[in-house]
């Protein structure tokens, strides 16, 4: 990621902008679903303990959004990130967004009180899904709420 004049942080490859409140570090995951082979590009700052910022993209294969609605693709991608924290955290907040004229949805998981969450792990997770075209954006803060989360969201968008 380059920064920008204004102090963001943009990817080319990804285009888009966003305000990291520090320069994150790329991993590319390679993931499958059925024989299809993609990659996960995800960009993501470590600014203290339990304050982690991503921001991710994933060209998912074209039959795969063509087979979903908007609706079953961002329940997917949910349901990924709840297994990803082993059920640690639960969603108890899904709503309508918009901004820089992208639609998508915010939500919010909170420790869940019925798993089993490991020792000293505070906070939640908030963020944002979009999708333009078979491109999916995931915006995600994990930690404890601090002031620089909103800004972190609501400064992501299209560089064209």
């Amino acid at each position: 990621m380059e920064k920008t004049e204004s102090e963001e942080f943009s990817s080319e490859s990804g285009n888009f902008i966003i305000d990291f409140p520090i320069k994150p570090t790329l991993r590319v995951i390679d993931n499958q679903i059925g024989t299809d082979k993609y990659k996960i590009y995800n960009y993501q700052a470590v600014a203290g303990q339990q304050m982690i910022y991503m921001a991710e993209y994933i060209d998912f294969p074209e039959y795969i959004m063509e087979s979903w609605d908007k609706d079953q693709a961002y329940s997917q991608i949910l349901k990924t990130i709840e297994a990803k924290y082993r059920g640690v955290f639960k969603l108890t907040k899904k709503e309508s967004t918009e901004q820089h004229n992208l639609e998508g949805i915010y939500f919010e998981y909170s420790l869940n009180p019925d798993a089993n969450v490991p020792r000293g792990l505070k906070g939640g997770i908030k963020g944002k899904i979009f999708f333009v075209g078979n491109r999916s954006y995931q915006l995600t803060y994990l930690g404890e709420e601090q002031e620089l989360i909103e800004p972190f969201l609501n400064s992501f968008r299209l560089i064209k």
